[in-house]
């Protein structure tokens, strides 16, 4: 087993990919599309009601266009992955700065790590995208199902996949 799917499955790691890659599709098709979204080994789960005739063609799209190596369909600037990097890098900043001896500039060199940090927070979340939480290669990956339903009074659209 691999370093990197140790904590992300290659399964989900692919899902992951085929997620994004629909996401940003699928704004191109609803320029107003507020959902978001979490991928596992089976799939994954879209948060928000959309026209599911739109949904399958914007997979389709993705999974052909993800298949004939478009990988940079898999890194979408709205993931989650990058928010934790950017807290990460904040905290980091933050703690960083605190480290300094005297009390007049602690403050200014915990604003400053604090802003470098977050600066550099999403050019390394895409960075951790690409080599952790995502995986292209979506060789004899299949969508089986797509189906929608209610909980709590909020709509779910789950995606089920298969690797042949």
């Amino acid at each position: 087993m691999k370093t990197d799917e140790i904590l992300f499955g290659r399964r989900i790691r692919q899902n992951h990919a085929l997620e994004h890659a629909t996401i940003t599709i699928l704004s191109g098709y609803v320029p107003d599309l507020r959902v978001s979204a979490r991928s596992s080994s089976r799939g994954f789960i879209i948060f928000g009601d959309m026209d599911l005739g739109q949904l399958r063609r914007a997979l389709n799209e993705a999974l052909y266009r993800l298949q004939a190596g478009e990988s940079q369909l898999a890194i979408h600037p709205n993931c989650g992955t990058n928010l934790v990097v950017g807290f990460t890098m904040l905290t980091f900043g933050t703690l960083l700065g605190m480290t300094s001896s005297r009390a007049r500039t602690r403050v200014a060199s915990a604003a400053l790590s604090s802003v470098a940090g977050l600066m550099a927070a999403r050019p390394l979340g895409e960075l951790v995208q690409k080599y952790v939480t995502t995986l292209p290669d979506l060789e004899g990956v299949h969508v089986t199902d797509i189906f929608r339903r209610k909980i709590l009074g909020f709509t779910v659209v789950e995606v089920r996949t298969v690797q042949e």
